[in-house]
């Protein structure tokens, strides 16, 4: 279609490719066990819009050959809110998702190993870092929680995705 990857496609065309939906097909193996992996480490990445927010789960496996897989676990997505908010409080709202998400995922798959968490924004990155009692309410409840689910010290900031992504 030569489209950038942050250009909106025309709705026209948009539903004359639904018809291709079906084709779309993520596997769901993951190929290690306890006994060829030396790290299994999950990879948890939030992100927002002024629209959206939501979080992606990846599994990064170090096998006992040395060899590297990833492979795509998870993900959700949330509109934002009707009541308009800030761009940081909408990434915040993000890295909560993600927060709760990740910990279904260990839940679920009995993990007990390595979660890392990844955000663009340094606000939300120097928010969860600190404490949550110098917020006014909405942004100290929200970073309580995620302080809860996670710990702080696994949130990394990594710059901006979009920028790598297109390089």
């Amino acid at each position: 279609m030569g489209l950038l990857w942050d250009q909106e496609m025309p709705f026209n065309e948009w539903c004359h490719e639904l018809k291709d939906l079906h084709l779309v097909s993520i596997p769901r193996f993951y190929d290690f066990t306890d006994s060829n992996a030396t790290d299994i480490q999950l990879h948890c990445f939030s992100d927002s819009s002024k629209k959206a927010y939501g979080t992606v789960i990846y599994f990064q496996v170090i096998k006992t050959d040395g060899t590297i897989t990833t492979s795509f676990v998870t993900s959700k997505s949330r509109f934002a809110p009707l009541k308009t908010l800030s761009l940081p409080r909408l990434e915040l709202m993000g890295a909560l998702l993600s927060a709760r998400l990740c910990c279904k995922v260990t839940k679920i798959l009995k993990l007990e190993k390595s979660c890392f968490f990844h955000t663009d924004s340094s606000i939300v990155y120097h928010w969860i870092q600190g404490k949550p009692f110098r917020f006014k309410p909405f942004v100290k409840n929200t970073i309580e929680d995620i302080q809860k689910l996670t710990e702080p010290c696994r949130h990394y900031k990594h710059g901006n995705f979009r920028k790598r992504i297109e390089k």
